[in-house]
């Protein structure tokens, strides 16, 4: 075995680290967490890990009525620090105290939440990190929650929601992921009883009425206008068809239609919908009707997998077709670029660069696709779009888009 080199040896490691002896660790730590509170509240509050639950909870408690009574704003410089502090607090309640006593730990962790929105308005979360880790703290919920056939458990979390409905709504997913049906449906009780009217208690309903798999709950935080509402009316026919209630999904959906152009959603709800009522043909007609209107390559795909061996193939061109004419040159190039159908691309390119509205890098991205198989295409859509800079005076844009041109061989 080839042994270690001097480098290796003093790379700060677990392994080399136990090398120097507890007495010596412990020396150094008590060193570091005289200049460092942060270390020190850690060691202290590990200390009292030891000592039984109990005492953790005490040190725990302390934190988090300082978190949430401070008013002190966090320095950019100081906040990578306070994000890992706080890190580090959640590990302690999600680890230490959950094998130690898991409904005080579940407590807490309710309590951790409650800080978000104090620490939100002292610390600029400009990369996501603090975010993230109310995020895990959620998850941290639903393990503890998933853990628990009490139905008691759920009382400081219907608190908790209450206290900042706002915020649960991102983190209720996370949270209960794992809980058994009997809590999603004693939570959901629980909350349908409250009666609240703050923002967002509707979407929270609806979040944990889904876990639960009830429908009608979901249903019963609809007002009349909302159903009426085509994207809403989407998402509730959507439940109403994985229910296998096909016929209540059809009156929801027709009581929503609207003039002028379709909302997207709510047709693909509509098509659903025929498809589970038996109505083939009904729905492939709207699949391609949709299509034409949208230029939706997701339609499209939807629409030729359905077809028998070559009427794919002849859907395909007429697809193609009807974007290579259609009114917004833009829109038509757009989708035979995403198909992909370079080939077909680059004919309409050839017919119609002097229509198209597109901005320069996404003609400079268009052009990297098409120039091995297709340089004059790639070389004539740079060239149009140069042009189309230089009638707006931005001769920088121009010059750049000319030069890319002129290193395509033709």
């Amino acid at each position: 075995m080839k042994s270690p080199t001097v480098a290796s040896l003093k790379k700060v490691s677990p392994e080399n680290l136990a090398r120097l002896g507890a007495e010596r660790l412990a020396a150094i730590l008590v060193e570091v967490a005289e200049a460092r509170p942060d270390v020190k509240r850690r060691l202290r509050m590990e200390l009292a890990a030891e000592q039984g639950a109990e005492h953790l909870t005490l040190e725990l408690d302390k934190r988090l009525a300082s978190l949430e009574t401070s008013r002190s704003k966090v320095p950019w410089r100081r906040r990578p620090g306070f994000v890992a502090d706080l890190e580090g607090l959640r590990a302690l309640i999600a680890e230490r105290l959950a094998e130690l006593d898991a409904p005080a730990a579940l407590s807490r962790m309710l309590a951790f939440m409650d800080v978000a929105r104090r620490i939100g308005a002292r610390v600029r979360d400009k990369d996501g990190s603090l975010a993230a880790v109310f995020e895990r703290a959620a998850d941290d919920v639903g393990r503890l929650l998933g853990a628990r056939s009490d139905l008691r458990a759920i009382d400081g979390l219907v608190e908790a929601i209450a206290r900042n409905p706002a915020a649960w709504g991102a983190w209720l997913p996370a949270a209960l992921s794992r809980a058994s049906p009997p809590i999603l449906q004693a939570l959901l009780a629980r909350l349908r009883d409250r009666g609240e009217s703050s923002p967002g208690w509707s979407l929270i309903l609806r979040q944990v009425a889904d876990a639960a798999g009830d429908v009608d709950a979901f249903l019963s935080t609809l007002t009349a206008p909302a159903a009426r509402t085509p994207a809403i009316a989407a998402e509730a026919a959507r439940r109403l068809l994985a229910a296998g209630r096909v016929g209540e999904a059809g009156r929801l959906l027709e009581g929503a239609r609207q003039g002028g152009e379709p909302d997207f959603g709510w047709e693909s709800a509509v098509i659903a919908y025929l498809d589970a009522a038996g109505q083939a043909e009904a729905a492939q007609k709207a699949r391609w009707d949709s299509f034409e209107r949208t230029l939706s390559v997701e339609r499209l795909r939807d629409y030729a997998r359905r077809l028998p061996d070559f009427e794919d193939v002849e859907a395909e061109n007429r697809a193609f077709e009807h974007a290579s004419a259609h009114a917004d040159a833009a829109r038509g190039l757009q989708f035979l670029m995403d198909w992909p159908a370079l080939p077909e691309a680059a004919v309409m390119i050839e017919a119609r660069a002097d229509e198209l509205r597109i901005g320069a890098e996404q003609a400079e991205i268009w052009a990297a696709r098409l120039r091995a198989r297709q340089p004059k295409a790639a070389h004539r859509l740079l060239r149009a779009t140069a042009a189309a800079a230089f009638r707006r005076r931005d001769f920088a844009t121009c010059e750049r888009l000319t030069q890319e041109a002129d290193t395509i061989t033709l």
